[in-house]
């Protein structure tokens, strides 16, 4: 009984979190969809539909985004496919996920945030951006700036 009650308490966290990404995974496929359907004129109001977020948010200021989202991705070409590169969370409360965005002409970043304030995971927000080159350049900076720092022994 002690063995069972121990399996249990280790395996809980385990589903918490599964479940926790499940319902995550929920709410970005149906965004994520949009793209690979070249279905991208709403984006963001389709993104934010259900998120308590758009009670703040000014139909005209959804629209504007809307519209940006179309006009950046319009001009990329045919799209081929996307993938998540990397996700971070605050465990429960608030988790990020980027994914690049495969296009003809070149790659766009997209981030989704999501948000759990109280029983349910929302959509917080939804960010394109299209300079993926500024991205590896930071991140070069500071892997060339690594290599000035000796290990003492």
């Amino acid at each position: 009984m002690k063995h069972l009650l121990i399996t249990i308490l280790l395996l809980a966290p385990f589903f918490t979190y599964a479940n926790e990404s499940q319902q995550i995974d929920k709410l970005a496929k149906p965004i994520l969809d949009l793209f690979s359907k070249n279905e991208i004129e709403h984006v963001a109001n389709k993104a934010l539909e259900h998120s308590s977020v758009s009670d703040y948010i000014s139909k005209a200021d959804l629209i504007q985004t809307d519209s940006q989202f179309h006009g950046y991705l319009n001009v990329l070409g045919k799209f081929y496919s996307l993938q998540l590169i990397h996700q971070q969370e605050i465990e429960g409360t608030y988790s990020t996920r980027w994914y690049v965005l495969k296009y003809q002409r070149q790659p766009a970043l997209i981030s989704l945030e999501f948000y759990k304030a109280d029983d349910e995971w929302e959509v917080h927000s939804i960010n394109l951006k299209l300079e993926l080159d500024d991205y590896l350049e930071e991140r070069s900076k500071i892997e060339i700036g690594k290599l000035g720092i000796k290990k003492e022994n």
